[in-house]
């Protein structure tokens, strides 16, 4: 299980809910785990179902097989797996 300091990571199997799809790199609070505070970063697709994630200040315990969740102005944009 891969636990590190991440600056980006991959994001499969996303389900938008506020939007029918991404229209390039979007402003996100990206939570990355339960407790997670949420952090500032931007998210990208790079096909259909998957996004890239690039935070604003590399976060810690990465985890792939947990859910990251995506916000826009205390909205939930979508979420999808870590890969």
């Amino acid at each position: 299980m891969k636990r590190s300091v991440e600056r980006t990571l991959t994001v499969s199997d996303v389900n938008l809910m506020s939007v029918s799809e991404l229209n390039g790199k979007t402003p996100v609070i990206a939570k990355i785990r339960y407790n997670h505070k949420g952090s500032s970063a931007i998210i990208e697709p790079v096909d259909g179902a998957t996004v890239r994630v690039i935070f604003d200040e590399p976060q810690r315990a990465v985890t792939p097989g947990q859910a990251a969740v995506f916000y826009q102005d205390d909205c939930i944009l979508g979420g999808g797996t870590i890969q």
